[in-house]
């Protein structure tokens, strides 16, 4: 394997494991917290995060000669990534976290198949990046892939801090401290940065 791609491959993994244990700990009462400056309550950002993985892996897959299954939430045309993130998130309003994460590991091990056959080649490549950029009416970018697939691994962490506004007891933990204190977006190209990834 490319040696660029196993770390990356190890921070999606090391990320995934300290989100997975802070979901594991939280009270329903805590899962129903609205975040604040958001409309979506924690349990909601936990969705998007199990969610959002199978929308990618598609794209991911092809890029490497192979297929995987499409997301179970429809895909609209035109696209636009928040439709497409409410509705996924509002299908799963009933289901649990253990049923949330168990679909989130579906969707991380097809797409960290993917990831593992990355070439230098494809993480040199510059590529048109919109993202969550129309919503803050931001033109998208060119970027390079390399560096957004940097983003997409700190997703969790990411939105883990966004949670934390509605549990900020949580946010002075420890272990909690130090997770997202390790985390660094120093290889996340700038257009990726300057909005939410």
């Amino acid at each position: 394997m490319n040696m660029r791609v196993q770390l990356v491959i190890d921070e999606f993994n090391r990320h995934r494991r300290q989100f997975e244990h802070l979901c594991r700990q939280l009270t329903p009462e805590e899962l129903q917290r609205t975040v604040p400056g958001s409309h979506w309550t924690v349990k909601d950002y936990i969705a998007h995060l199990c969610t959002i993985d199978g929308l990618i892996v598609p794209r991911f897959a092809a890029m490497v000669g192979r297929q995987a299954p499409l997301p179970d939430t429809p895909i609209p045309n035109p696209f636009d990534i928040d439709d497409w993130n409410e509705a996924a998130v509002r299908s799963r309003a009933e289901r649990g976290i253990e049923e949330l994460l168990a679909e989130a590991a579906t969707h991380r091990e097809r797409l960290l198949r993917a990831v593992a056959e990355f070439t230098d080649a494809h993480l040199d490549q510059e590529i048109l990046y919109g993202g969550d950029r129309k919503a803050l009416g931001i033109p998208p970018s060119r970027v390079r892939f390399g560096g957004l697939l940097w983003g997409v691994a700190i997703h969790d962490p990411t939105h883990t801090r966004d949670i934390l506004r509605a549990l900020p007891h949580r946010a002075e933990e420890p272990w909690i401290q130090e997770w997202l204190g390790s985390v660094s977006d120093a290889l996340v190209p700038q257009g990726v940065r300057e909005q939410r990834v």
